[in-house]
């Protein structure tokens, strides 16, 4: 995923508050465009390319997007660009980095309350949310133990998920210090279900992570074989509470 933007940056003013955001830039992408980037930009303000609006609902509202309901297929299909300012600025990207789980997940909420601002102001979303009862993983510790390495304590707050196709053609996954919640996310956008965390692991860890993601693929371990084999983790299927996020209505984004 590159942070590149293609073509001028048309901006509009808006009414600090009314968006969020003191400044935002909507405009379409290029529907045949791969690469996707959503995130921090050099200023610390929000910046997306290549989104849809269904990923857009899934970052704001901290949900996979199995977890959205309803929609029509332009929510998915077409693609803009964002950028936006704002003079109460956020962390940067090395900013976010020194800081530590708890001060980084208060910034991270605080933006996502602007992008969820943007959202209902720009593309008119209404959204609620319901609890339903649907099929889950619960992860668990395999036999034998975790195989993941305990981050050491050096006083390095630096957090990295990446995730990248190998020489082989499979998806490699790279965790540096990270909590076993942030991986259960990923797992969750990976297996299409929400993963539960029944491992009781409180530390941070290093680890590498490398499995087949095409299901026809038998050169390589599929997520869940390589879960274990290689981190020492299983996913166990069940069934519990899974809060849903309910699309009552979304337009098309006002022009800039």
């Amino acid at each position: 995923m590159k942070r590149i933007f293609a073509g001028l940056m048309v901006v509009a003013g808006l009414a600090s508050g009314q968006s969020g955001f003191d400044v935002v830039s909507i405009k379409p992408s290029d529907p045949l465009a791969m690469n996707m980037h959503m995130g921090i930009g050099p200023s610390g303000s929000f910046e997306a390319s290549g989104v849809n609006l269904m990923s857009l609902i899934a970052q704001a509202y901290d949900v996979r997007g199995f977890q959205i309901v309803g929609g029509m297929g332009w929510m998915n299909d077409d693609k803009y660009t964002i950028v936006t300012k704002d003079q109460a600025k956020s962390p940067t990207g090395a900013e976010l980095s020194a800081m530590n789980d708890a001060q980084r997940q208060q910034a991270q909420d605080r933006l996502m309350a602007k992008v969820r601002a943007m959202l209902a102001d720009r593309f008119q979303l209404k959204i609620h949310r319901e609890t339903k009862e649907m099929p889950v993983y619960q992860l668990t510790i395999a036999k034998g133990g975790v195989k993941m390495q305990v981050a050491p304590e050096d006083g390095n707050n630096d957090v990295s998920l990446n995730s990248s196709r190998t020489n082989e053609a499979k998806t490699g996954v790279v965790g540096k210090r990270l909590p076993v919640e942030v991986l259960t996310r990923f797992l969750s956008n990976q297996v299409g279900r929400t993963v539960v965390d029944r491992t009781g692991l409180t530390a941070h860890y290093n680890f590498k992570l490398v499995y087949s993601a095409d299901m026809g693929d038998t050169t390589g371990p599929s997520i869940f074989t390589a879960l274990q084999e290689q981190l020492g983790l299983k996913l166990e299927s069940g069934k519990g509470p899974v809060e849903v996020v309910v699309i009552d209505r979304a337009e098309k984004p006002s022009e800039n």
